[in-house]
């Protein structure tokens, strides 16, 4: 259900951050919130809110998803729904929830987010902290070497300040933390190998960020250096190298990397998760601790990692939810 007309895909003149929050015709789309957490005792969590849209030839359809990960024992907490309509969705200019289960509102100073599935459950508090910025080329990220023409256009606001609330194992704790939001989309295929990624999102301790875009499977990337003030830089000058591998669903993904950025920060930095992942639907999913070549800790980091990346020919048992 939108109280807003869904809007034109558009890459060299999109609209500003309020306007590409709307849904688009023809297009996967998704508003998504990662973020980590602290509670009075300092054990950690992790949290994920998704909701997306995926256009497939002649449908598309409607996912929610949502995960919490106590870091420290590793549970992890997953939960899903799926609608070929958008019934339980309710769009409007400033909200993307699932009915009163799940959602993203936005305020005036800060995000509501917010997810429930059984007997766990998030309330968050996100402040806008330094603001949205576009990634890559004025918001215009290519999904496969720039001559096939696949697109989306993406922004995020990669650090926000983070209060609230969770309930896991029964019980409710409060907790303190940072956030990064992400609206994204495009008419890209879905379904090619080429189009398939790895994404990193480094959350320095600094307040700086990096926002990196890979697709090994043919040697193309992309991505943002986002300062702790001023403007935000494109960065498509690193390299990411995998040192470990997991099998999850028969599907084989890198599970742990070390990082090139020549020139900016460190420069090297090792990236490994402190849980193992979690495979949603078809995609992998981990937060990591990055640290320099000194060992120190300087950040977290989310990895997120689609199956066409090392996997030929995903199965259609595979990738099915």
């Amino acid at each position: 259900m939108f109280s807003i007309d869904p809007i034109q895909y558009r890459t060299t003149d999109h609209g500003d951050f309020a306007a590409e929050w709307a849904p688009h015709t023809d297009i996967s789309e998704w508003w998504y919130a990662t973020g980590y957490l602290h509670d009075d005792d300092d054990n950690l969590y992790s949290y994920q809110y998704t909701l997306a849209k995926r256009r497939l030839p002649g449908q598309e359809f409607w996912v929610l998803m949502l995960a919490l990960t106590d870091i420290q024992t590793g549970a992890h907490h997953y939960g899903q729904e799926m609608s070929p309509v958008a019934d339980p969705v309710l769009i409007t200019d400033t909200t993307a929830q699932w009915g009163s289960k799940a959602g993203a509102v936005k305020g005036p100073h800060s995000m509501k987010v917010f997810g429930s599935d059984d007997d766990w459950s998030f309330d968050l508090t996100l402040d806008y902290g330094k603001g949205a910025y576009w990634h890559c080329e004025d918001g215009v990220l290519r999904m496969a070497l720039p001559e096939d023409n696949e697109t989306t256009i993406y922004y995020s606001y990669p650090n926000m300040p983070t209060t609230g609330t969770i309930t896991i194992d029964g019980k409710e704790l409060k907790v303190v933390g940072k956030s990064w939001f992400d609206k994204q989309g495009g008419p890209y295929s879905e379904f090619r190998r080429e189009t398939h990624w790895e994404w990193f999102s480094l959350r320095f301790d600094d307040d700086e960020e990096m926002m990196l875009f890979s697709f090994p499977q043919s040697d193309y990337k992309d991505g943002t250096y986002i300062p702790a003030e001023g403007a935000a830089q494109r960065l498509n000058d690193y390299t990411i190298t995998p040192t470990k591998f997991v099998t999850a669903n028969g599907m084989q993904f890198s599970a742990a990397w070390t990082l090139e950025v020549p020139g900016l920060k460190d420069q090297k930095y090792v990236i490994t998760p402190m849980t193992d992942g979690q495979l949603n639907i078809a995609y992998y999913e981990q937060l990591c601790e990055v640290r320099n070549l000194a060992g120190e800790r300087v950040g977290l980091c989310f990895v997120e990692l689609l199956p066409g990346v090392m996997n030929e020919r995903p199965t259609s048992d595979q990738m099915r939810p």
